[in-house]
């Protein structure tokens, strides 16, 4: 499908990466794609969003939580051109690890704990809660 998304989830451990998961794009043929690849994060501290609930599997939250990270960059960044900070940071790299509410609860009524996404609109408000650098601009990841 053109402009499609195609998440990427294997059984491999994360090893010695630096992040969780990635986003990027390319062409199948002439058709523009977007994708994220997703380790197994079973038993990985380093992408942990210690979600306590019980609801779910410590590598299950995991990839829960850095999926939503990673759909919302490839929408705001679906071919590398999109909306980056100063430094570099993505909306999603600017609330990384930080919750603004223990859980958050879908239209399906399902809960998971999802870190937030930054919002320029909320940052020149002055709304939205403080990410890991004091800034407040992060909205609640749903």
């Amino acid at each position: 499908m053109a402009n499609g998304y195609y998440p990427v989830y294997v059984d491999l451990p994360r090893g010695h990466a630096g992040y969780c998961a990635y986003h990027s794009w390319g062409t199948c043929g002439s058709t523009n794609v977007q994708f994220a690849f997703f380790w197994n994060l079973d038993g990985d501290p380093g992408c942990d969003p210690q979600d306590t609930s019980g609801l779910h599997s410590q590598g299950l939250a995991a990839l829960a939580n850095v999926s939503g990270h990673e759909l919302s960059e490839a929408r705001t960044d679906p071919t590398g051109s999109g909306w980056y900070d100063s430094r570099g940071a993505e909306n999603g790299d600017k609330c990384a690890w930080t919750f603004n509410v223990p859980l958050i609860t879908f239209s399906n009524r399902s809960q998971w704990k999802i870190q937030g996404e930054w919002s320029n609109a909320a940052y020149n408000a002055g709304t939205g809660y403080p990410n890991s650098s004091g800034q407040d601009g992060c909205l609640d990841g749903h």
